[in-house]
């Protein structure tokens, strides 16, 4: 299957993006070479999208094509609200299938590139992942769609706008989950990794602008000097004598002895700081 998968991408390649070809890196297994393959053609404004038949039986009865229609209309209604706040001059889109068999391998081409390639590296291999979870988690879709308006640089939309956007793209997905009835199939890995350990979405984190150091004073302050009126309430203190001569019975007089040095009870060690426990 993997071979028919890679000929087709390969003659895809030849005839939309033949400088992929000269640069691709054809090492690792079937697997990791077409999936970087579908990725490069992403570049090229070509969404790559597999899905095996309905894995029930129920839905075996079903027509076929309207189980497809169901699952593209998800990946249309997520580009093309993109693209209305982000690219409105470039919604413009339309899906082929690169052959008639099994499992059905087809293409979106959509005239925004940078939304054609967030969806191949995010988008498409989020819903493969999660398409048999039980419950969607929406502040896990809400980080999703966080990270992929980060790197579409949204944030030149007001905060309201900026947020409806992003609402409207984690609801579609939540639905291409629930309404999912194909089995879609593995093919564009995560561009980069978004979950930790334990299968958390890790959240964007930007570090705050630096702060520039202020700027130096024009002109340093002039020195404050003692005003006469001042010198004249300065009171001295009274000086003890030194002592010149041994009293007269001959004894020394005694010298005056430091202040005597409290006892400390001996404290605990301090106790070692909690540690998550990813750092153990």
């Amino acid at each position: 299957m993997e071979q028919r998968e890679e000929r087709l991408l390969v003659a895809l390649a030849q005839k939309y993006a033949p400088s992929i070809l000269s640069t691709l890196d054809r090492s690792g297994d079937p697997q990791a070479r077409l999936g970087r393959l579908a990725r490069r053609l992403a570049d090229f404004n070509l969404l790559i999208l597999e899905a095996e038949q309905p894995y029930s039986l129920q839905l075996i009865q079903r027509d076929v094509n309207s189980l497809i229609e169901e699952w593209l209309n998800g990946y249309i209604q997520f580009y093309l609200r993109i693209c209305r706040d982000l690219f409105p001059s470039y919604a413009r889109w339309n899906f082929q299938y690169i052959d008639n068999q099994w499992p059905i391998l087809l293409y979106m081409a959509g005239e925004a590139t940078p939304v054609i390639q967030r969806m191949a590296g995010y988008i498409v291999p989020y819903v493969t992942l999660r398409q048999f979870d039980n419950r969607v988690l929406d502040a896990e879709l809400i980080g999703l769609i966080d990270l992929v308006l980060d790197e579409l640089e949204a944030g030149s939309l007001s905060r309201n706008a900026f947020k409806q956007l992003r609402d409207d793209c984690a609801a579609i997905l939540k639905q291409m989950l629930l309404n999912l009835r194909v089995q879609q199939l593995t093919l564009t890995p995560f561009d980069r990794e978004i979950f930790t350990e334990s299968q958390r979405i890790i959240p964007i984190r930007s570090d705050p602008p630096p702060v520039p150091p202020p700027a130096p004073p024009a002109t340093l302050p002039e020195p404050i000097s003692p005003r006469h009126d001042d010198t004249q309430h300065v009171q001295t203190t009274g000086i003890i004598p030194a002592v010149t001569q041994p009293p007269e019975n001959g004894t020394k007089s005694p010298s005056p002895r430091a202040p005597r040095r409290e006892t400390w009870e001996r404290r605990p060690p301090v106790p070692p700081l909690p540690r998550s426990k990813t750092d153990e």
